[in-house]
């Protein structure tokens, strides 16, 4: 009975990666199709000139180097991607911080996360520098 129940159990897994391995293989050969449909998201939105603090931003600096040259913002606020609840994952982008700086721009970083109970997320001290986004007309205030 125990060796009838481990062949089962066998079998039924084997057809289940048989699937997922037919579904992933189907989605790549569309890939192509789909890529050069959608352009892939800008990481540095706007022109900001060349003698601007924002102009001297690289996608990777810390948050203490952006925060050198750019100088305090104006506010900043912090979230939670979802990526916390995805088991073995170990990726730095489980939280995002914005930092919004009046008359210049908003700054994203990749932001560590605290883990409270009941399974609840803050975002925390920011990382790295994923998003630039350069408007002279950006005010202070934090989407909510």
């Amino acid at each position: 009975m125990h060796k009838a129940r481990q062949i089962t159990f066998i079998t039924l897994l084997t057809i289940a990666c048989g699937s997922v391995i037919a579904q992933d293989s189907e989605k790549k050969a569309d890939a192509p199709a789909a890529a050069s449909a959608e352009p892939a998201a800008p990481v540095i939105v706007g022109n900001p000139p060349a003698d601007s603090p924002f102009g001297k931003l690289k996608i990777g600096m810390t948050y203490d180097e952006a925060i050198a040259i750019v100088g305090k913002p104006s506010s900043e606020s912090s979230w939670c991607t979802g990526k916390q609840h995805i088991p073995f994952y170990f990726g730095n982008d489980k939280g995002r911080a914005l930092a919004i700086f009046n008359g210049m721009g908003k700054l994203e970083f990749n932001a560590s996360v605290t883990l409270l109970p009941f399974r609840i997320c803050k975002g925390s001290t920011p990382l790295d520098l994923v998003y630039v986004e350069y408007s002279p007309e950006t005010t202070a205030e934090a989407p909510k």
